[in-house]
C-alpha cells in the first residue's frame, strides 16, 4: 500500500471540499423533492458521483474515493441531510472505488468508471423505488424515474472524467497520481 503523503490528503481535501460544496444546494433540492417528485429528484443522483471520479481519475490511488467523499459528506451535514450525508457519501465512494479495487487498482479506463458507476446506480435505483413507492406511479413513470436515474448517472461519470482530464492537465496531480504506462483505452 501507497503511503498517504501530505499532497494526497490535500488532494482528496480539495476534491472534497469542492464536492460537499457541490452537494450543499443539492441535498436542499433533493430532500424538498425525493418524496414527492421523485421524477425531478431523478436526475440529480448523478451529482454524487462526480467527486469520487474526479478523486479515483486524478489521483489513482486506493481510497481516493472513500477520502474524498467522506470530506463532502461531512461538508454536507448543514443541509437537511445532517450526518446521514455522510453515510450516503460514504456509500457512494465506496461503491465507486469498488470497481478499482475488484481490478487491484490496475485499469483505469473511462469504460470502468462509467460500468461501476451504473452497477451502483441499478442497485441505488431499486433502493429508492421502494423508499419512494414507485411502483404505484403509471408504468411510463417508472421507465422514465430509472432512465432518468441512469442518464444522470452516465452524463455526471462523463462530466467527471472531463474534469479530470483538466485537472491533469495543470500538473495538479504530478508527484500524487503513479506514472500512466499503458495508455487509457
Amino acid at each position: 500500500m501507497k503511503k498517504m503523503t501530505t499532497r494526497f490528503l490535500m488532494a482528496c481535501a480539495a476534491i472534497g471540499a469542492a464536492t460537499g460544496v457541490l452537494l450543499i444546494p443539492t441535498n436542499f433540492a433533493a430532500f424538498s423533492v425525493s418524496a414527492s417528485v421523485p421524477l425531478a429528484y431523478a436526475p440529480m443522483v448523478g451529482l454524487w458521483i462526480i467527486g469520487p471520479v474526479v478523486a479515483l481519475a486524478v489521483l489513482r490511488r486506493p481510497g481516493s474515493a472513500v477520502l474524498t467523499t467522506f470530506i463532502a459528506g461531512v461538508i454536507s451535514i448543514p443541509t437537511p441531510a445532517g450526518p446521514s450525508a455522510v453515510v450516503t457519501c460514504l456509500m457512494v465512494g465506496t461503491a465507486i472505488e469498488l470497481g478499482f479495487l475488484v481490478t487491484r487498482y490496475r485499469v483505469w479506463a473511462p469504460w470502468l468508471f462509467h460500468l461501476t458507476a451504473a452497477v451502483f446506480t441499478v442497485l441505488y435505483a431499486l433502493s429508492a423505488y421502494a423508499a419512494f413507492d414507485i411502483s404505484t406511479m403509471p408504468a411510463w413513470a417508472q421507465v422514465v424515474f430509472f432512465a432518468l436515474m441512469l442518464g444522470s448517472q452516465a452524463a455526471f461519470t462523463a462530466l467527471g472524467l472531463v474534469v479530470a482530464r483538466r485537472l491533469e492537465a495543470t500538473g495538479v496531480a504530478r508527484g500524487i497520481a503513479p506514472r500512466r504506462t499503458v495508455p487509457e483505452a
